[in-house]
């Protein structure tokens, strides 16, 4: 398996939509100075500023960037024409899979460092007051946090349509209002239970408009549930586009067969 995901990290490298994420890191940054602007009087103190970057990459963007960074990576083997290469040596598809979705959770770690490093930039270039090195170790830690716990939210949804060729643009769009639903999951007093927003009890995310605190325990069984799921979808995962091509040359087999015995 480790050679797997260094493979995989070798092949990361190649791919542009790497980048796709990392402007995406930037826009949500930008827009949370957009917001700032726009509240008049307020004090935007570096807690209070990268809470609002945390809301709106979870809620706005960041389920759809990472469900298409997924997608991207695993659809390229086929695209590519290296899947068939790869499942005649001994690797499964089941294993090629899991792989991808660990090196896609170092990719989201990797976003988390370069979202918050776009975050001091933006902060100390509005000089906005409140800086302190112990609330920058935290910001940087949250931001880890949500992002690998949205991660977790959306893997269910990466392991299902990667399944066939082509299915995970669906998937994009699934992860997009999967995450713009958090936003009224989160007012409507279910932000512990819906997998998208669980982790903002878990990081202790605090924007003073909803629950401070929250219910640790009801966070964790929804983030373990979801992990559960994509255990059971992983373990019983196959290359669908095989399957089907197996399945209509039998056919086919079957109706010569037929047609010669007549």
């Amino acid at each position: 398996m480790a050679s797997i995901i260094k493979t995989e990290f070798y092949k990361i490298r190649r791919y542009s939509v790497i980048w796709i994420g990392v402007a995406t890191m930037f826009t949500v940054v930008l827009l949370a100075r957009f917001m700032a602007t726009a509240s008049d009087g307020a004090t935007h103190t570096l807690i209070n500023f990268t809470s609002s970057v945390i809301w709106n990459n979870l809620v706005l963007i960041y389920p759809a960037t990472i469900v298409l960074i997924a997608g991207y990576i695993i659809d390229r083997e086929r695209t590519d024409d290296t899947l068939k290469n790869i499942l005649t040596i001994p690797v499964s598809f089941r294993q090629m899979l899991f792989g991808k979705l660990i090196a896609v959770g170092c990719i989201a770690v990797a976003l988390s460092v370069i979202e918050f490093l776009f975050t001091l930039i933006v902060f100390f270039a509005s000089g906005f007051p409140g800086f302190s090195i112990g609330g920058a170790v935290q910001v940087l830690f949250q931001m880890i946090g949500i992002n690998l716990i949205s991660y977790i939210a959306v893997m269910p949804v990466i392991a299902f349509t990667a399944q066939r060729s082509g299915s995970f643009m669906a998937g994009v769009g699934f992860a997009f209002f999967y995450g713009f639903v958090g936003m009224m999951a989160s007012g409507h007093g279910l932000r512990d239970l819906y997998p998208i927003t669980a982790g903002l009890t878990v990081i202790g995310y605090q924007d003073g408009s909803s629950d401070p605190t929250g219910n640790v325990l009801l966070s964790a069984a929804s983030i373990l549930f979801m992990l559960a799921v994509t255990f059971i979808i992983v373990s019983t995962a196959k290359n669908r586009e095989v399957t089907a091509t197996k399945k209509k040359e039998s056919e086919k087999t079957v109706h010569k067969r037929n047609h010669s015995a007549r």
